[in-house]
């Protein structure tokens, strides 16, 4: 999903970077507690937070428009995800979003609603399915977009596939583009600490294939992947982009 751009923008100040940094740094001193553990760095799993819990997660992606050659050519974009379960088969999230493109400050880039709810029991139907609902929008709302999403996942032993089709819808002036988008993951969960997969996802710009790996417990976790485009506009498309994800539950 692209990331929209603020028309106007708002470059933060020293005391907001700090505050920003503390943010980011606040998952590793956090207690431990029971979270929504992610695999995959771009594919979600077909889980949602249970009632009454709330979570914490941050996204940090590079986007280098070419392999190797990286100085002054990434553009980083950070996100704050503060997710609350409503019910036990429905959570809600809230996102803020932060761009900063090579050799330019920080600025805030937006908000984001997500809505999930998880379809019925797995146990019985082939796979665990959860519909997806996310909103975008802008500091002056200039623009707006929206995401469905449907995610499917399941597990064979140590096995876990997951699916995520998706449509976006975009507002551009007084019209509105669709783009259809995927991402998928299979990944190897070795024990409870550490799982190794590999993520493929795409949209009519481009498509892009790499590892992924995860490490922590409910309480605490990360996953880091890495994507590289196998094929796109390689003129408005990065080609490779770095993620790490890491989330804690604070209640």
């Amino acid at each position: 999903m692209s990331t929209a751009r603020p028309s106007a923008p708002r470059p933060l100040r020293p005391g907001s970077l700090r505050l920003l940094a503390a943010i980011l740094l606040l998952p590793l001193l956090a207690a431990p507690a029971r979270a929504d553990q992610r695999h995959f760095a771009w594919t979600y799993e077909a889980q949602t937070l249970a009632a009454g819990e709330a979570e914490i997660e941050s996204y940090t992606t590079l986007s280098s428009a070419e392999l190797g050659e990286a100085t002054g050519r990434t553009a980083t974009n950070l996100q704050l995800e503060l997710e609350v379960g409503m019910t036990d088969r429905f959570d809600f999230g809230l996102y803020q979003v932060f761009d900063q493109e090579p050799d330019q400050g920080l600025v805030y880039a937006g908000y984001k609603l997500r809505f999930r709810y998880r379809l019925g029991e797995p146990e019985r139907r082939p796979f665990a399915a959860v519909a997806y609902l996310e909103y975008k929008g802008l500091p002056d709302y200039s623009r707006h977009a929206f995401e469905v999403k449907g995610i499917a996942a399941r597990d064979f032993g140590s096995f876990r596939l997951a699916l995520n089709p998706a449509l976006e819808f975009e507002q551009e002036g007084s019209e509105w583009k669709m783009e259809p988008e995927y991402a998928a993951g299979a990944a190897w969960l070795s024990g409870d600490l550490l799982s190794l997969g590999l993520e493929v996802r795409g949209s009519e710009e481009a498509h892009y294939l790499g590892p992924v790996i995860g490490h922590g417990a409910g309480d605490l976790w990360v996953a880091l992947g890495a994507a590289v485009r196998v094929s796109g506009d390689a003129a408005t498309t990065a080609e490779v982009e770095t993620r790490l994800l890491v989330g804690f539950e604070i209640r």
